[in-house]
């Protein structure tokens, strides 16, 4: 949960390194809210899917610049340049092999 806070605290640091633990923290935590916010969108009464929806997509908003900027610092710790976060747009198998590299050790 620490990782997740620092991460939301470097939104905006593209630069510099992220640890294996500093990424997944985040990234698993981040999973784990989404989740629960999916589970709630589905599963509200028909008076508060409208709010669930606003709730939904405000947080899915607010997180996606400290999620890029948690992946670029990533792949800089892996010693490769923070572009390599675009290989996640290649439908498939870019997400599969992005995920092949964020498992492995930093340099």
């Amino acid at each position: 949960m620490i990782s997740y806070f620092t991460c939301l605290g470097k939104y905006k640091t593209f630069s510099g390194r992220a640890t294996r633990s500093e990424f997944w923290g985040f990234t698993i935590f981040n999973a784990i809210i989404i989740a629960l916010l999916a589970y709630f969108y589905l599963n509200a009464q028909k008076e508060y899917q409208v709010i669930a929806t606003v709730i939904f997509i405000a947080y899915i908003v607010l997180t996606i610049c400290p999620a890029l900027a948690v992946m670029s610092r990533r792949w800089h710790d892996l010693g490769r340049t923070g572009k390599w976060l675009f290989l996640n747009l290649v439908p498939g198998v870019g997400s599969v092999v992005s995920l092949c590299f964020m498992l492995g050790q930093g340099e």
